[in-house]
């Protein structure tokens, strides 16, 4: 008689433990899809927050981009048609130049900035011709060699699109995906500076049958991988706002730079028309203007060679310090900048 009651008591223990485990499980269950829930969120926040700083980067890239090659097409053009028309030019008279180490403008620096502008119109992008996102983007990013070297191989042909296509980050800034499979962040892949995260928590949400202990490790890891990718977002996010941040003083210098050659180039050309074209009769009022045209192209072929990111697409530290020195130098801050050579 004993035994059924031992039976007994064993079966009822058996039965508080399996609703004990039951409710733990139930437990275990409620709270892994809390975190699961809370690690989503802070994802899916985080990938929202990079993907306007992605947004925001590459439309200033862009910008700045289309700012370059309209001033190809505008006041670079302008300069060499006027100044290539004026005779027996010397430079060396002007102490101010010299500061600039331009002193062989005419040998040097002038051939450069001519081929550069033939080599966009050869690209099919001289007056007139429109310039694609991707273009704009590659076109902001790198400096003229860089860009145009790439451009001569034949990678980008006629819009200078593929130079952009064939970089990762620039293809990601572009679109928020890579070429190569089109994962955005929460996708698989994202790329910025050397920064490549995993899968994006790709088992959010999942529990593994009806095991809450299970469930509950599985969300545990996703919470740590969630604040893992947080963690890389934040990273990125503070890359994409230094090259936001560089691009968008960058474009305005350019601008700067620009529109005081623009107007020297007016001075240049009056004196042209008042003066003729031997340089060696000019006033020292015409020879002045000729100076200042010179000056401000230099600082323009300046910025032109000043590339905001590498061909791996991280942001050029140095680059921000020279643009302050050409903006400096434009404005009269300045006397010279240190070398108008990368």
């Amino acid at each position: 008689m004993p035994i059924p009651l031992v039976i007994g008591a064993a079966a009822a223990a058996a039965g508080v433990y399996g609703a004990v485990k039951g409710v733990s499980g139930v437990v275990d269950q409620s709270s892994a899809k809390h975190i699961n829930n809370n690690a989503r969120t802070s994802v899916e926040v985080a990938n929202q927050e990079l993907d306007e700083l992605r947004r925001m980067a590459n439309e200033t890239l862009e910008d700045y981009g289309q700012r370059k090659l309209r001033a190809f097409n505008g006041v670079v053009s302008d300069f060499i048609g006027t100044f290539q028309i004026i005779k027996n030019v010397d430079l060396k008279q002007s102490v101010e130049l010299d500061k600039l180490n331009a002193g062989d403008f005419s040998n040097r620096t002038l051939p450069s900035l001519t081929q550069d502008y033939q080599a966009l119109k050869d690209a099919g992008l001289g007056l007139g011709a429109g310039i694609g996102g991707g273009a704009a983007l590659a076109f902001g990013s790198y400096n003229g060699t860089m860009l145009l070297a790439t451009a001569s191989t034949g990678t980008a042909i006629s819009s200078l699109n593929g130079v952009a296509a064939t970089n990762a980050t620039l293809a990601w800034l572009g679109g928020g995906s890579l070429a190569t499979g089109g994962y955005g962040m929460t996708g698989g892949v994202m790329v910025l500076g050397g920064i490549v995260a995993g899968p994006a928590l790709a088992i959010f949400g999942h529990v593994l049958g009806n095991k809450g202990e299970e469930a509950l490790n599985t969300a545990n890891a996703n919470r740590e991988q969630a604040k893992t990718i947080c963690e890389q977002a934040s990273l990125m996010g503070g890359k994409l706002k230094a090259i936001t941040e560089v691009t968008s003083f960058a474009n305005t210098t350019f601008s700067n730079v620009s529109s005081r050659l623009r107007h020297a180039i007016s001075d240049m050309k009056n004196t042209v028309n008042r003066e003729g074209k031997d340089f060696g009769n000019y006033t020292d009022q015409g020879k002045i203007a000729v100076f200042n045209a010179v000056k401000f192209a230099q600082l323009l072929k300046a910025m032109i060679d000043t590339p905001l990111l590498d061909k791996e697409g991280n942001l050029v530290l140095s680059t921000k310090k020279r643009v302050i020195d050409i903006n400096d130098v434009a404005s009269g801050k300045k006397e010279s900048l240190d070398s108008m050579s990368q």
